[in-house]
Parts: C-alpha cells; structure tokens; sequence
C-alpha cells in the first residue's frame, strides 16, 4: 500500500491536515509547507544531483532546493529542483546566457519529505528531518563544488521547504566569495527584520511577513536575523496572505484555502518579477579571484637578498 501524502496543488487534504495534532504547532508548519510536482525535461547544464567534474568550470552555479514532495518519483523531473525553482533558473540561465556567460545547475539532494495526510507525531518529525537533512546536503554540495570550482560564482535558491533548507546555509556562508546570490521564494524561515532584498506584497506593510517556523523558532530549529552582509545578497519574495512565510498564527485553527492558494501561487506567469533583480545582483558583482599559487620556496629575509641595480 501507498502512503497518501499532500502536496501543491491538493488544497482540500492540505487544509484537513491543519486540524492535525492540534497540540503540536508543526504539524500545521508541515502541512503548510508542501510544494508543487509538475514534471518537465531538464535543461543543458542542469543535473538532478551533485556536478560531476567538467572540462572547464562554468561562470555562474545554481544550486536549487525543491519544496516539500517535489523529489517524489521522478527525478529527472524539473530537474529535481521543483517547478518554481526550476522556472527560475531557467530564465537565469537565459539571461546570463545572452550575457556570453556559461551557467550549470544542480538540485539539492534531500528528501524533500512530502507530507503525509494522516501522519503522527513521528511523520512531522521526519517532517523536520528533512529540513535539517536538506540544510547538510546543501552544504556539503556547496563545499564541493566550490573546491572544484574557486573562481566561479554560485547562486543559491529555494522554494517553501526548500527556501528554508538554502536560508539555514546563509549564515554559514556569508564569508564565501562564491556566494554571489540568494533565492528565497515563500520562506518558512522569513523574518521581517531581515535585511533583505523584498520583493512580492508583504514587502508593502512594515512587520508583515514573518515565516511560520519563526513562531516555533526553537522547536523548528529557526535561524537568527542574517547579517546585512548576507541580506544585501539575498531576494526573498512573499506574498501576503502565504500561509508559510506570512504566517498569522491567530489564524492556525482555521481552514484557510485562500491562504494556501497564495503560498501555491508562485511562478505561474510567463516571467518572474525576481529573475531580472537576480540577474543584476549577480552582473554587478566582482568576478571571484582565484587564490595566489604558493611560493615554491619562501622569499628570503630581506637582509639576506642581493639587490642587483641598473650597471651594477
């Protein structure tokens, strides 16, 4: 027997699985955050797992994190990154393309858990294993691709479950020079204070926008503010009304397909309002220095060098 599960798109068991556990806030966190499964054919570059070694490195890398229940079955599938971020890099890759620049891709490998429709206790934690699972993944497949690559640019996306597991790597990241942008599109993790770059209607009322996790910040293991550093370099897109990363909690024990709708309504018109502000904060960063070759030998002291000059 299959194990029913939710995912974008099944309004009516996403809103019966919000009754769930009414002791346990996360259930509603879960639930809320499923994700889309729209199969497509992957684009030249893109990969559904981590890059194997290339002849020469590519300009500019994304790294893209599915949402909930979009790695489920076929994962040639939107490339394994799920359909919003997948839209996404391919108008990226599209416009850094007509720039002369090479790009490649590849999905986070995790889970992406989808959520089950009559789950316990113990399905939302593997709920949230999942999470913390993506967050490691990420980070491993970042580290190795950059070893492989130092000079190229790396850009990071992610969508609901998916925008958490990129958001949870930022911090980590904010040194890495490769690091030249963030995706967050319906973030669990989003807070208002953040200083980021805020796009989508939540952006228009001042405190709006805290994500659901951010409720639950120790029990869903939330990341702190980022830093301006990070935030400079980061686009978080949300809606209001999203039930994930515009959470309102007096709201929780109601039925509210509305907001489910609009947490499920990214990246359905012909071109997204972030791919040209994603475009131009990658462009507009300095290409990453490749590291100095150590010194054969190290220089002698000064004392000890002969100084030869002109007629000498």
């Amino acid at each position: 027997m299959y194990q029913s599960t939710a995912v974008e798109g099944s309004a009516g068991v996403l809103s019966r699985g919000l009754g769930l556990l009414p002791m346990l806030k996360m259930a509603k966190f879960a639930a809320l955050t499923c994700a889309a499964i729209t199969g497509a054919a992957a684009v030249a570059g893109a990969t559904a797992g981590v890059a194997s070694a290339q002849p020469a490195c590519p300009d500019v890398h994304w790294i893209g994190a599915a949402g909930s229940g979009e790695r489920t079955g076929d994962l040639s599938a939107d490339a394994g990154m799920g359909r919003v971020v997948y839209k996404s890099y391919n108008e990226f890759a599209q416009r850094v393309a007509q720039d002369g620049r090479t790009v490649t891709a590849e999905a986070v490998e995790y889970p992406a858990t989808a959520v089950p429709e009559d789950g316990g206790i113990l399905d939302w934690a593997n709920f949230m294993g999942s999470v913390d699972t993506g967050t490691a993944a990420l980070g491993r497949q970042y580290a190795a691709f950059v070893a492989q690559c130092p000079t190229s640019q790396v850009v990071l996306a992610g969508y609901s479950q998916g925008a958490m597991v990129v958001h949870r790597n930022l911090h980590a990241l904010d040194a890495s020079p490769n690091l030249v942008a963030a995706l967050l599109v319906a973030d669990g993790d989003r807070l208002p204070q953040d200083p980021t770059i805020n796009l989508g209607s939540v952006s228009s009322v001042p405190g709006a926008g805290k994500g659901v996790a951010q409720d639950w910040p120790i029990l869903a293991h939330a990341p702190a503010p980022l830093p301006v550093s990070m935030g400079s370099r980061t686009i978080s897109v949300c809606n209001l009304g999203d039930a994930v990363c515009d959470y309102d909690p007096d709201a929780e024990d109601d039925q509210n397909p509305a907001a489910v709708a609009v947490h499920t309504s990214y990246a359905r018109t012909v071109s997204d309002p972030w791919t040209a502000p994603l475009y131009r904060l990658v462009a507009s960063q300095a290409p990453v220095a490749e590291l100095p070759a150590p010194l054969a030998e190290p220089p002698a002291p000064l004392a000890d060098r002969v100084v030869v000059s002109a007629g000498s």
